[in-house]
């Protein structure tokens, strides 16, 4: 019995030393990804407040602005995590991240359909402009002036004074 202890002592000791080895190797490469990772946030960071100033320019619509600007701020950041994953060695992990994202979106995507109608509809709306907020229309049954348009919905409010939230997919 103490012969297959102190074997096992041995092989357990002699595993650790060789996954020290190899977890010593890979530190440059994980000092690397960590500062891939910092660098690439600063970077995301910045070429998003010089696109809110570009997209500025081209709309007044806030939502519009905020939302192109996260999102341009988050692919960023998650390219540069994606690269950091890599360069460390954890090709795998970057996989699984973007498999399990896909689906996901695949299942969030059945699950709030009806939601997802609306915030397409409404990013549409927004670049399209068929109308701006002020303007008379008749949508439907509903005669009123637009006071608001958001991702989800646009708000009208009628000349007897209710306001009525219209989903964008409609």
């Amino acid at each position: 019995m103490e012969k297959y202890l102190q074997q096992f002592a041995e092989n357990f000791f002699t595993s650790l030393e060789e996954q020290w080895i190899l977890f010593s190797k890979q530190i440059p490469s994980i000092i690397l990804a960590v500062l891939i990772v910092a660098i690439g946030v600063l970077i995301a960071t910045k070429v998003g407040q010089l696109s809110r100033r570009a997209i500025i320019t081209r709309t007044d619509d806030p939502i519009t602005v905020n939302f192109l600007t996260k999102a341009i701020k988050i692919l960023l950041s998650a390219l540069f995590i994606m690269y950091a994953l890599k360069i460390a060695g954890l090709d795998s992990i970057a996989t699984g991240i973007l498999t399990a994202a896909g689906a996901s979106a695949v299942i969030i995507g059945f699950a709030f359909r009806d939601i997802g109608e609306n915030f397409i509809s409404g990013i549409i709306l927004s670049f399209n402009r068929p109308f701006n907020v002020d303007e008379t229309v008749n949508i439907g049954d509903i005669f009123g002036k637009i006071k608001n348009i958001e991702f989800r919905y646009t708000k009208l409010r009628t000349f007897d004074g209710r306001d009525i939230y219209i989903p964008n997919s409609d």
